[in-house]
């Protein structure tokens, strides 16, 4: 079932089949606000703290803002200028430009569909939502509507809700991770390898990565996987033995950003807590410096590409993970 209403000035479209129900705002980016499990009552996904929902400023930084929910990061993650070719110069804004935009939307049947438009880079950015049991499947289509071909890079952004001990889980084939940054530098210089999940800083002290520890950390680490042959990854709560995972093709989407944040961004006033899980097509979070070090995808005018991803909620992990819930 699906049902629109409006709440603080936006409207809000739920998705409910009775085992899981989405909250999706068009208005807010096409963001996903709320995901929750009907058999637990769980909320997966971090809600706004000390920011409220309120419509963005396109090109605004994204931590002035609620920083919460599941949004969209494209053509960029990080703000920078397009390097070369017909784009040259183009300035993109941090986490790109789908999150501030306002989505057109439309109900067909059981399923969710938005859409919305570039504003530096030519082209039209689809996606379609439907339930199946506990599972939310994300249909994306990126239409070029160009004169020339351009680079780009996409990432999911979902911001999830944690609890002191939840457990990162990636394929066992991943036991290092780029560092693209560290708070402090705990972890070492941006483009340094580290083990994973446990791993030792400078010092000698052993931690283990894929724990979340108390906000009281002040920690902040976005880092990336290698190249994936398993396209899956997840969170999970032991307390509750529940645990979100992600699915995708990793021939079109081979990578996984991981964000950490125990209270360490974006600042001491207004720390988060929170983990992301960003199934996407680049190792870097800068589209130009992807550019550079030929990480990124390309379209060609007026084709179009498609991809897919499957959030799965259940009771304990995915077989294809679980032996990564080991300590």
């Amino acid at each position: 079932m699906i049902t629109t209403r409006g709440c603080s000035g936006m409207t809000q479209v739920v998705l409910d089949n009775g085992r899981i129900r989405v909250t999706a705002l068009p208005e807010l980016g096409g963001k996903m606000s709320s995901l929750i499990r009907a058999d637990t009552g769980r909320e997966f996904l971090r809600q706004p703290a000390s920011r409220p929902l309120k419509h963005a400023v396109y090109g605004a930084a994204f931590e002035n803002y609620d920083a919460s929910g599941f949004d969209e990061c494209f053509p960029t993650v990080a703000a920078c200028e397009y390097p070369g070719g017909s784009f040259n110069g183009f300035a993109l804004p941090d986490h790109g430009e789908l999150w501030s935009s306002r989505w057109q939307f439309e109900v067909h049947g059981e399923e969710l569909w938005l859409a919305t438009a570039g504003r530096r880079l030519p082209y039209i950015f689809r996606k379609r939502i439907h339930l199946e049991n506990e599972a939310v499947i994300l249909q994306y289509k990126l239409e070029s509507v160009a004169d020339a071909p351009f680079y780009y890079l996409w990432s999911a952004h979902p911001l999830l809700k944690v609890d002191p001990g939840c457990r990162i889980v990636l394929p066992n084939e991943v036991t290092n991770v780029l560092v693209q940054s560290s708070r402090n530098q705990r972890l070492g210089e941006s483009g340094r390898s580290c083990r994973w999940p446990r791993t030792r800083f400078a010092d000698g002290a052993e931690t283990d990565l894929g724990v979340l520890g108390a906000p009281s950390r002040q920690t902040a680490d976005k880092l990336f996987t290698p190249r994936l042959s398993n396209g899956a990854c997840a969170l999970y709560y032991p307390e509750s033995s529940e645990s979100i995972s992600f699915h995708f093709n990793s021939a079109i989407t081979p990578y996984v950003g991981i964000w950490i944040c125990e209270g360490g961004w974006p600042n001491p006033e207004d720390s988060h807590y929170t983990a992301a899980l960003e199934p996407c097509t680049s190792p870097e979070d800068s589209l130009a410096e992807a550019i550079g070090r030929g990480k990124c995808a390309q379209i060609q005018p007026g084709a179009w590409k498609g991809w897919e991803l499957r959030v799965q909620l259940q009771t304990g992990v995915p077989e294809i993970l679980v032996d990564r819930t080991q300590t």
